[in-house]
């Protein structure tokens, strides 16, 4: 059985100095946060990772594995494809694996990592921010779309 996927991006947890920090998390079947409810991250370089991972997760083999990782802390999600429209999620601390998340579809995968990149670009929008990393995700989100 596969479990739904969304990625949540908190946006009245935002701000912006240098960098946009926010609170940023994937989440199973909507209750287990990972790698947690309040997780404060990079939100504009995080994203730009994981659309370059989930377009490459797109056109990997099977058993290829890619990791969506985060800037702070040894953490990470571990995707891999074990089917050509499926992915199995485990949750990887300190480079050991220690929640096996579930399997979801890999449309379903793309789907919430553009939508929470578009939730973070129409944010920065809407409060006048501007920065390279959130250029770079503009761009990098419209190349997921083609895929």
């Amino acid at each position: 059985m596969k479990n739904h996927l969304s990625i949540e991006v908190d946006l009245d947890s935002l701000t912006y100095e240098t960098h946009i920090i926010g609170n940023l998390a994937f989440v199973i079947d909507f209750h287990d946060y990972f790698p947690g409810q309040n997780w404060s991250d990079f939100v504009a370089v995080v994203l730009n990772w994981w659309v370059d991972n989930c377009r490459a997760l797109v056109f990997a083999p099977l058993n290829e594995t890619y990791s969506f990782q985060f800037m702070d802390g040894p953490i990470q999600i571990a995707a891999k494809k074990v089917t050509a429209t499926d992915v199995e999620l485990t949750f990887v601390e300190d480079g050991h694996p220690k929640t096996r998340m579930g399997t979801v579809s890999l449309e379903e995968l793309k789907h919430a990592i553009i939508q929470a990149s578009h939730q973070l670009i129409n944010a920065v929008d809407r409060n006048g921010w501007q920065n390279e990393e959130i250029e770079q995700l503009r761009h990098a989100v419209k190349t997921l779309l083609t895929y």
